[in-house]
């Protein structure tokens, strides 16, 4: 028996019919064409960071959760504003004004970042320092923020061992922002490292003082899940300002035993930046 070949077939066609056979091939085509970029575009939005706060955060007074930052973001300009909509002619002729120039964008009358390895702007002490190895504090030269000043190490605090103790160990951030502000704004950096060890606070506890000076001088606290943040950080509002200063300081409480993940626990120390507006 003869085989009939797809080409045969198209010849006993009439001329209509493969013309609508050939559009139903293009028509295919174009199909293929749009499924493939549905598959591969759209996605790169995924890796931004969005604004909610699924971390392990007491914001206490602070005014509600705070908002999730990427550190290389922290230092960006405000987007530019809209342009003004050029206005209608009047209808008698006459000259019509001359529209304004756009607003500026809203900055902040104070900005200044403080840590590690950062110059000019806030300034940043510790307290209890002491070597030894992987158990006294150390520096790490990289994860944290880097630029505006900073060169991105971090240090590591040990723990006291006790969750409601502290042992004296201490980082200190503060800035003389001036008068006109009762409250600011502070982005805290979580840095990155190769040891989970080196970023492990779960949580790490920061006191508001009312001088930099007065470790006795917390008026607030709140707490941050290291673990949950590395790489990443927070922005904390409503910090009060006092005497024309702001400071935070870290303390050292924390368990650094019990389980493999917690033996050699540090808190890290790294970068902030006070954002205050009048």
């Amino acid at each position: 028996m003869a085989r009939e070949t797809m080409a045969g077939r198209v010849s006993l066609l009439s001329r209509s019919g493969k013309i609508l056979l050939a559009g139903g091939v293009a028509l295919t085509a174009v199909a293929v064409a749009v499924s493939a970029v549905t598959l591969y575009g759209g996605d790169s939005a995924a890796t931004e960071a969005n604004g909610s706060g699924d971390a392990d955060f007491d914001p206490g007074d602070f005014g509600g959760a705070p908002q999730r930052i990427v550190p290389t973001a922290l230092p960006g300009t405000s987007p530019s504003a809209s342009p003004t909509s050029k206005p209608a002619p009047s209808p008698g002729g006459s000259a019509t004004k001359k529209p304004s120039p756009p607003k500026a964008p809203d900055r902040p009358s104070y900005s200044a970042w403080a840590g590690p390895g950062c110059t000019g702007g806030g300034l940043y002490r510790e307290t209890g320092r002491f070597s030894d190895g992987f158990d006294g504090w150390y520096t790490v030269n990289i994860g944290g923020h880097k630029g505006d000043g900073c060169d991105g190490r971090f240090s590591a605090v040990p723990m006291s061992g006790s969750d409601t103790k502290d042992s004296g160990g201490r980082a200190t951030w503060s800035w003389y922002v001036g008068s006109g502000y009762t409250t600011c704004s502070v982005a805290v950096v979580i840095p990155e490292a190769n040891r989970d060890q080196d970023v492990a606070g779960d949580p790490t506890t920061y006191r508001v003082l009312a001088d930099p000076d007065d470790e006795d001088s917390a008026i607030k606290s709140f707490e941050i899940d290291q673990t949950s943040l590395r790489g990443r950080g927070l922005i904390v509002e409503k910090i009060p300002v006092t005497d024309q200063q702001l400071a935070v300081q870290l303390v050292d409480r924390g368990k650094d035993f019990g389980s493999d993940e917690r033996d050699g626990a540090h808190h890290a120390a790294a970068q902030m930046r006070a954002i205050c507006r009048a």
